[in-house]
């Protein structure tokens, strides 16, 4: 009886030092995020390096020139990555102005119209707020052009990002080969399986949720840039961008990247049967890849519920930003994996699991 009281008890410290230490860790994570996200997209990439590291381990290559190849990939991607970025950013500096003015005009007509509605229905509109749209949208005031500067003024700060993942990955890939002798030391057999197991299965699923989040959202990217080049909808090469980007932040990411385009195509030409026409195809791609393609592949490959995917999301969102989006549901993924490894039938697994 006793020693049902003291395992009870045990039981309930343990519950409530984990109640207590979740805020804590929550809080190192939100605070040291300059150093965690660099690590964990660190830890991502050497999944996705992991079966090119793999086959070169076997063909006994040094590690030194794994590692080279390695960083001379990332490199290149990265220098390509930024070309491409560059120009669709500049193009936009030089092209938006004019779009400045279509939007000056376009809400200088919609208040005229408020206030004829208003007239006519007997409104007063004392009492609304008085805008100057000319001062708001002024170029002093609020410009387009000053905004992207402004954005890529930050690129130090991904360039520094950028070392800190590399300085991680690099690590991480020298140290990859002796994980499994210090496990074999400290570990008996059967954790030492257990623990080879989870790993094995996270750096699976997070390979997977990649490879498919990635071709879903080029797919998506190119059928609207399809779209934009047939309707003459300017800024592909943006909008392209930021279809592909936008995308892998679930559930939301798609309607604000199918936003930007309509909004374009909308400025260009005015509310009419064009950007109604096209507004509907994009939405539709959107939802077709989003909503009916991508689940189905996903949600048999993650073992992730719905509510959790969107938990995680404004989760992982408030913790690190826009990055924690991107990251939530592979970090979710991971978590659940290594839950279930512990104990496969414990609550937060349960709850987290589409199964």
């Amino acid at each position: 009886m006793s020693m049902t009281c003291s395992e009870k008890e045990l039981r309930l410290i343990r519950i409530l030092l984990t109640i207590i230490a979740i805020p804590i860790v929550v809080l190192i994570f939100r605070t040291l995020k300059s150093i965690f996200i660099p690590l964990v997209f660190a830890v991502f990439l050497s999944f996705v390096f992991a079966p090119l590291n793999t086959f070169l381990r076997k063909k006994k290559v040094h590690i030194s020139v794994v590692m080279a190849l390695m960083l001379i990939i990332i490199i290149t991607l990265m220098i390509l990555t930024f070309m491409l970025v560059t120009s669709a950013a500049n193009s936009l500096v030089t092209s938006f102005p004019r779009y400045q003015q279509s939007l000056t005009i376009q809400i200088q007509d919609w208040i005229l119209r408020f206030e004829q509605l208003s007239a006519k229905l007997d409104i007063a509109t004392a009492t609304f707020p008085q805008l100057d749209i000319n001062q708001i949208l002024a170029p002093g005031a609020f410009s387009i052009s000053k905004t992207i500067s402004s954005v890529m003024s930050t690129t130090v700060d991904i360039g520094w990002n950028f070392l800190l993942i590399i300085i991680f990955l690099l690590f991480i890939v020298a140290q990859d080969g002796r994980l499994s002798g210090r496990l074999y030391k400290v570990l008996d057999e059967d954790d030492r399986q257990k623990s080879s197991r989870t790993l094995k299965n996270i750096q699976s699923q997070i390979q997977k949720y990649l490879l498919t989040k990635t071709i879903i959202s080029l797919c998506t990217a190119v059928v609207g840039m399809i779209l934009m080049a047939l309707y003459g909808v300017d800024f592909i090469l943006v909008c392209g961008i930021l279809l592909f980007t936008l995308n892998f932040i679930p559930n939301i990411g798609s309607i604000i990247a199918s936003a930007i385009p309509i909004v374009i195509c909308f400025l260009q030409s005015g509310f009419d049967l064009r950007t109604i026409s096209f507004s509907i195809l994009i939405i539709s791609t959107q939802m077709l890849f989003g909503n009916v393609i991508e689940p189905k592949i996903q949600g048999e490959r993650l073992n992730l519920s719905p509510i959790m995917v969107l938990i995680s999301l404004i989760f992982w969102g408030w913790v690190w930003g826009i990055v924690g989006m991107i990251l939530a549901v592979p970090i979710t993924s991971a978590i659940n994996i290594m839950l279930i490894q512990i104990n496969d039938k414990n609550l937060i697994s349960a709850i987290i699991s589409s199964e």
